[in-house]
C-alpha cells in the first residue's frame, strides 16, 4: 500500500503508545487516555495512521463532553 502522503511504498508497521488528552484548560480534569496500538508509519515521509480501539474512542467522546 501506498503513502497518503508521498506516495512511497516504504511503509513499516510499528507497535506505538499514544497519550491523548485535551489541550484545553477547563478541560484539565479529565485523565489522558493511553493507548497502545498498532500504526503505519511511512520510512520516507513519517507520515503515521492509527485506528483508535472503540473503548479508547468512547473514553474521548465522555471527556470531550465532560466541561463543557
Amino acid at each position: 500500500m501506498a503513502c497518503k502522503s508521498c506516495g512511497s511504498d516504504s511503509q513499516q508497521e510499528l507497535a506505538g503508545e499514544l497519550t491523548a488528552s485535551f489541550p484545553e484548560i477547563k478541560k484539565t480534569n479529565v485523565p489522558p487516555i493511553y493507548v497502545c496500538q498498532r500504526v503505519v508509519t511511512c520510512l520516507e515521509c513519517g507520515f503515521t495512521e492509527l485506528v483508535l480501539p472503540k473503548s479508547e474512542l468512547e473514553l474521548l467522546k465522555k471527556g470531550r463532553a465532560t466541561s463543557g
